[in-house]
């Protein structure tokens, strides 16, 4: 859908003439739900406009040619980026370009840049940039940077960043080591952890370094169980949802991150999951339209969009990484034109040791270097795993994707065939099972004035048709019907059955 926006949401009017005469036809041929028809209806064409508006603003528009332009104005959308050059990789909005002759116009849309500097940039930062930009890449290679205006949030955002890094020196004495811990609980990366990124992305497990949803649920269950342990289950999910909201002011409004924290605040509203999961789309594009264009957001939605599918799916092993692999796949086909499947093997074994690393890097940025200890041992045989697993890469294409999802859905229907014949194999046994239950009696006659005899049946028949007259006997009980009284365990006596 990001690969095919521009044709697809170029046409709002024709869109919404077309979706109201199928809505309209609709409404004639099922009168009894025109409303939710109605509402339906009203609500796609809500989410297709708004996607259309937020492909629009991600859209680059110049007011003269590539060539001429010499200089661009903007503001970034997130957090500049450390590159192997120990240059910093920015998405700007654009405001204004000046070209070599001096003229200025406004412009729009996002544009990549390449900054020659070593500190990392602040989300919200205005720049005035000085370079040329790369007609086929797209790209800005600025020479020159000048910061137009810092906001007051953006500083001290730079200044507690710069704080818990040098904890984080003091703390930690291997740099590999304080690498990985800064990967996943700032979301910097240093020069040392390049190469622990690219044995993950040999491996196809990019994502579990990348700071994404995952980490935030993990400060998210630390703060709800602490504050739910103080204040009650009602308050603590309330009230341990501020830590969290300050993690992601702390390390900038990343897509993923927006995406688990809106997820997470719907949740806590008396709806379903599937409509907490609309409406977080929904806010992040109407407030973080520029996460759009973000490869980051489209492996994050993807992912979450499969968990939700596989709710309704039968269970199996490894059910959760195999389809959440067939949904992100699409993403890095567009991209590269191949996917790698080898998260397939390694995230289930990779994800546990992930999660043991955050909370030895939260513990030691807290308690000490004590922790530390055990984080260089858990990243030591992080990369022991990549290292030696990294050349059985599984890189497909369209062909390999196309047979692994065929597999992947031979499979889920071959499962729910089985367990809906299982289903209805136990359905069947448990209508036709009889339970007899027999307990002691006595057997004293009811001419000497002891109890009759006492038996119990329970049993779980159809129910057989009653003839005229049967439905009462002499004494008020119901008659038993014609052949009933032949069965095993029956009084035919007409002495006193319970």
């Amino acid at each position: 859908m990001a690969s095919f926006a521009p044709i697809l949401l170029a046409y709002p009017l024709l869109a919404g003439i077309l979706g109201g005469s199928v809505t309209l036809v609709l409404m004639q041929r099922s009168r009894h739900a025109r409303w939710s028809l109605a509402l339906l209806a009203a609500w796609l064409f809500c989410l297709y406009a708004l996607l259309g508006w937020a492909s629009g603003v991600n859209q680059a528009s110049y007011g003269m040619p590539f060539q001429h332009i010499m200089q661009i104005e903007g503001r970034l959308v997130e957090d500049s980026l450390l590159t192997r050059s120990s240059k910093q990789l920015a998405r700007i909005a654009l405001t204004a370009c000046r070209s070599k002759d001096g003229y200025r116009t406004t412009c729009k849309g996002t544009v990549t840049a390449l900054i020659e500097v070593d500190e990392v940039m602040a989300s919200a930062t205005t720049l005035l940039l000085v370079g040329r930009l790369d007609e086929q890449s797209g790209l800005f290679l600025a020479d020159a940077v000048q910061v137009l205006h810092l906001p007051l949030l953006a500083r001290l955002r730079l200044n507690c960043l710069r704080v818990l890094q040098f904890r984080l020196q003091q703390v930690i004495a291997d740099e590999t080591t304080r690498s990985l811990a800064a990967m996943l609980l700032l979301g910097q990366t240093g020069s040392s952890g390049f190469p622990l990124k690219d044995l993950s992305l040999a491996c196809g497990c990019a994502h579990l370094l990348a700071l994404s949803g995952m980490h935030l649920h993990f400060f998210l269950s630390l703060s709800i169980k602490l504050c739910s342990h103080l204040l009650g289950r009602i308050w603590g999910r309330w009230l341990g949802s501020v830590p969290s909201i300050l993690y992601v002011l702390l390390v900038g409004p990343k897509p993923s991150l927006v995406r688990a924290l809106g997820m997470h605040l719907c949740s806590l509203l008396p709806v379903s999951r599937s409509f907490a999961f609309q409406m977080t789309f929904l806010l992040q594009l109407l407030f973080f339209p520029y996460s759009l264009s973000s490869l980051a957001c489209l492996y994050s939605w993807a992912a979450y969009a499969m968990l939700l599918l596989c709710s309704m799916l039968p269970a199996f092993i490894l059910q959760k990484t195999a389809v959440i692999v067939a949904g992100s796949a699409p993403a890095s086909l567009l991209l590269e034109g191949t996917c790698n499947l080898s998260g397939l093997l390694f995230s289930p074994v990779l994800t546990p040791l992930i999660h043991i690393a955050m909370a030895f890097s939260f513990l030691s940025l807290v308690f000490g270097s004590f922790f530390s200890i055990g984080l260089y041992w858990v990243q030591t045989v992080l990369y022991t795993i990549l290292a030696k697993n990294q050349g059985y890469a599984f890189q497909v294409g369209p062909k390999g994707y196309t047979v692994y999802v065929s597999v992947l859905l031979t499979c889920l229907v071959s499962i729910g065939y089985a367990t809906m014949a299982v289903q209805r194999r136990r359905r069947s046994h448990y209508e036709l099972d009889i339970r007899i239950r027999l307990p002691d009696c006595n057997y004293c006659s009811a001419e000497a004035g002891g109890a009759v005899d006492d038996q119990e049946i329970w049993s779980e028949l159809p129910d057989l048709p009653l003839g005229e007259g049967e439905d009462c006997g002499p004494s008020g009980c119901t008659a038993v019907p014609n052949g009933v009284g032949d069965r095993p365990g029956h009084r035919s006596d007409h002495q006193p059955v319970s």
